[in-house]
């Protein structure tokens, strides 16, 4: 049967972990009356071997929505394109793509990407996985790590953008198409901050880049005393201030994280049912109290003073101990359990604070029989003073200024 190939660009793209090296489309005559499209497209990742995904269809969308499929964690469709030819010849594309349905979901993932090319061909298979990009449809091991976070970022900068400026009469198209430009300069920005935290002697210092007190307000301008309606883990607290909540429904809204085997060397100092382990050590749980009944988030500073309160529970905590597990922490926990020397401070005064305040060895206590009551009767119950914790927590913000851990504390 007759065959047809046009001629390959090199593309010098890269999208996520992907390097595009190769894209080739051809056709052929599958009858008298009709002919099918194939897509070949070839990735790699970083040092890695390159992967062939090809795709057939009736035409070249088709084909190009299976090949991009393949690396994609469920099937996508091309809903929409857009081809626009530039004075120089250079193809503009754009492009819509959406999961296939799942039963499990009320609606599907979708996203736009952009990319200009020499061929349409090219150009709409790197803008396609833009957009799959963009809609956190890559398989894991293809896809970069903290692409749910900004994208969570990403929809809460447009629904307050829609409350400022009125966003609401915007096209699904031309939400995907802001979305996607949103994410864009996140990415930037984010990867920008990782660069400068990187060539920094001095990590500490990092913050003051920023305006943190950013965190602190929500879309109105108001100063959040918590923040537990978020799925993103380091920007949830519970904060002091709300102690008729019930512990349980607070516990109910910690975001969820990607299921990992917990370190062997943390089971060893931590775990309670270890023979090496520090004093203070919790099972997961009663963890997860401690940080409501002390109204701390989940950043490594909020964690440390976590730590710190529960092995000062035990009252009377050994030299070794106390700067043992400070070695742990910052030199032999792997990330993201490592918490940097900076931070310490935190666990230094969580300790202080657990000898003066909070039941004896508190940390021997099933402190999860505590869930099903109100904040302020299981911290009665723990004997856990709120205002010493406030007292404690200034001297915190005075030792660690500027981070977010520290500008939310009350």
């Amino acid at each position: 049967m007759p065959n047809e190939t046009r001629p390959k660009e090199s593309p010098q793209a890269s999208v996520a972990l992907l390097r595009i090296l190769r894209a080739d489309s051809s056709h052929s005559l599958t009858d008298c009356s009709s002919s099918e499209r194939t897509f070949t497209l070839a990735v790699s990742l970083v040092g890695n071997e390159v992967i062939e995904s090809c795709g057939t269809g009736f035409c070249l969308e088709e084909a190009i929505a299976h090949a991009v499929s393949r690396l994609c964690v469920q099937p996508i469709r091309l809903k929409h394109k857009r081809v626009h030819l530039q004075q120089d010849g250079q193809h503009q594309c754009l492009v819509a793509v959406e999961e296939t349905l799942q039963e499990s979901r009320n609606s599907p993932r979708a996203g736009v990407g952009r990319y200009v090319a020499e061929s349409v061909e090219l150009g709409l298979a790197v803008a396609a996985l833009r957009a799959v990009n963009h809609a956190g449809l890559f398989k894991s091991e293809y896809r970069t790590n903290n692409q749910k976070t900004l994208r969570i970022w990403s929809r809460q900068l447009m629904e307050e953008l829609n409350e400022a400026i009125g966003l609401g009469s915007l096209s699904e198209l031309k939400r995907l198409e802001a979305d996607s430009v949103v994410l864009d300069h996140f990415n930037r920005v984010a990867s920008a901050a990782v660069i400068t935290a990187a060539n920094s002697p001095r990590p500490e210092s990092i913050l003051s880049l920023f305006d943190t007190s950013a965190w602190l307000y929500d879309s109105q301008g108001r100063k959040r005393n918590s923040f537990t309606d978020t799925a993103l883990w380091l920007a949830w607290y519970p904060g002091l201030d709300a102690p008729e909540r019930i512990v349980d429904s607070v516990i109910a809204t910690l975001p969820t994280v990607p299921a990992s085997k917990i370190p062997w060397i943390v089971s060893l100092f931590e775990s309670p049912t270890s023979w090496c382990r520090f004093r203070g050590a919790v099972d997961l749980e009663d963890h997860d109290v401690l940080h409501v009944l002390l109204g701390r988030g989940l950043q490594d500073q909020d964690e440390a003073f976590v730590l710190g309160f529960a092995m000062g529970t035990a009252k009377k905590v050994s030299w070794l101990q106390y700067h043992i597990f400070q070695f742990t922490l910052s030199r032999l926990y792997p990330e993201p359990y490592r918490i940097p020397r900076f931070l310490h401070p935190a666990f230094q005064l969580g300790v202080k604070c657990g000898q003066l305040t909070g039941d004896r060895d508190l940390y021997k206590r099933p402190l999860k029989t505590l869930r099903s009551l109100s904040i302020q009767q299981a911290r009665r119950e723990a004997g856990i003073d709120s205002e010493v914790l406030r007292e404690f927590y200034r001297r915190e913000q005075l030792a660690i200024p500027i981070t977010i851990a520290s500008l939310r504390l009350p």
